[in-house]
């Protein structure tokens, strides 16, 4: 039974706060709270009353049964729901007294009520934050590879540009297809077995990029406009490799189209909105070096968080596990459906398995960054509360106001300060810790290494 945290209560008679029992980790907390007086009562009077109203008893007219029958009948249901109220109206401010914060969900355990003395015991069961000793985390040391700028990037760029800009020129009838080429075929695919379906259409393919089968890319090239291949018993094989049946095919070449590449010059660069091919290389330029800036920045804070996770050793209550691995699942999803996959023959678990040790770090990092700005008193300023916003915003495609209200109606407003607050706590950090850059080709030695040592302890190799 789960029960959301309610506002607090005026009347209580206290509440007796201790450990869990065993099975359930050690950062479960049970809370005892009784609470007595005349508003128990008359919830209870006030819910058999309206129970006489509405339900219909054997013998009796809807509403004529007598009050004691309706209390002997559905004392139990009266006696649950009521635990469930006054668990609700005053579990907030028992919390609060007792100096204790669920981290995730609260579980109603147990509900006792003394109709006659007008009492109601409850017991309810959480995660709390684990304890822990926040390390000397303002001097790590921690190694991030060199990112510099190359002008090799400005010509990759240009290059890329000329590939977006690449026009298709049809081929002299003469010329036979080649890896590169675009090929407007018409196919013909025949079932062997089975009810002998066919399909034909027409379609557009570029020769080596692997739209086609390799067989059927192979039979292709060199071939000419107006002529046709066939392929006889050609196997299909399901997702996991099994053959499910064959086919044959019958593919016309209709059209063979070369692509031609824009020239680097100033016609192009014109082209494309600028004055010059010189202009136009700075611009890649300039935006390349605001790129690889941000690009380092963010690679930093990777890696100090990263080592943050690391030197601590955290037990991470399994409540919040389940909300994160929940959170990162659908993500995931979102991300594959935005691909085109239907996930509805997606591996769930294989995807649980893979956000698990995410998860458990993005779990253990934000305690360390709220014991950090905790120690430090580290508060978000308005403006760091309105950057956030504006990231939330950009994250999921909307306004800012639109976000706000979203967060504000979901009553979420609260995690934008925490989350704002993580990362003051975390540019503090990263300001005060030692960075030092290292080649690319050291930073893949030392990763190998890392990774034999942990094979090792794991009796891998």
């Amino acid at each position: 039974m789960r029960v959301r945290l309610p506002p607090p209560a005026p009347h209580k008679n206290g509440g007796k706060n201790e450990s869990r029992g065993s099975g359930q980790g050690s950062l479960f907390k049970a809370l005892t709270v009784e609470i007595q007086g005349d508003s128990v009562k008359e919830k209870i009077d006030e819910m058999y009353k309206q129970l006489q109203k509405t339900v219909q008893i054997q013998g009796f007219r809807k509403g004529k049964a007598p009050l004691w029958i309706v209390r002997a009948k559905y004392k139990d249901y009266v006696e649950e729901e009521v635990g469930k109220k006054i668990a609700d109206e005053t579990l907030q401010k028992a919390l609060e007294e007792a100096n204790l914060k669920p981290v995730a969900d609260v579980f109603l355990e147990k509900v006792e009520v003394d109709e006659k003395e007008g009492k109601v015991k409850y017991v309810v069961s959480f995660e709390v934050a684990p304890e822990f000793e926040l390390k000397d985390v303002e001097n790590l040391e921690v190694e991030v590879p060199k990112i510099e700028f190359k002008e090799d990037y400005v010509k990759e760029e240009l290059e890329r540009l000329r590939e977006a800009n690449a026009v298709w020129e049809p081929k002299d009838e003469n010329e036979p297809a080649q890896e590169g080429d675009m090929l407007v075929v018409e196919y013909e695919v025949e079932e062997i077995g089975g009810e002998g379906e066919k399909v034909k259409q027409e379609t557009s393919v570029i020769l080596g990029q692997g739209m086609l089968r390799p067989e059927v890319e192979e039979a292709l090239k060199g071939k000419k406009v107006g002529e046709e291949v066939e392929l006889k018993e050609l196997p299909l094989y399901d997702q996991e490799g099994k053959e499910v049946g064959k086919v044959n095919i019958k593919i016309k070449i209709k059209e063979i189209k070369k692509k031609v590449l824009p020239e680097l010059n100033d016609e192009f660069a014109k082209e494309l909105g600028y004055a010059s091919l010189k202009d136009l290389e700075e611009k890649i330029r300039e935006d390349i070096k605001q790129k690889l800036e941000k690009l380092k920045e963010q690679v930093i804070e990777e890696r100090v968080a990263d080592k943050l996770v690391e030197i601590h050793d955290i037990p991470v209550p399994q409540t919040l596990l389940r909300r994160e691995l929940s959170f990162l699942v659908d993500r995931r999803l979102r991300e594959l459906q935005a691909l085109g996959i239907d996930t509805r023959y997606v591996d769930i678990k294989k995807i649980v398995e893979e956000v698990q040790p995410i998860a458990e770090a993005n779990i253990k990092l934000r305690f360390i960054l709220d014991k950090y700005a905790q120690e430090k008193g580290i508060e978000p300023t308005g403006e760091d509360i309105e950057a956030q916003y504006k990231e939330l915003a950009e994250q999921y495609g909307t306004t800012v106001d639109e976000i706000k209200k979203y967060f504000k109606e979901n009553n979420l407003e609260q995690v934008v300060y925490e989350d704002a607050r993580r990362k003051k706590a975390l540019k503090e950090i990263i300001s005060k810790v030692k960075i030092k850059e290292v080649e690319q080709k050291q930073e893949e030695e030392k990763k190998e290494e890392k990774e034999e040592v942990k094979n090792e302890s794991q009796g891998n190799t």
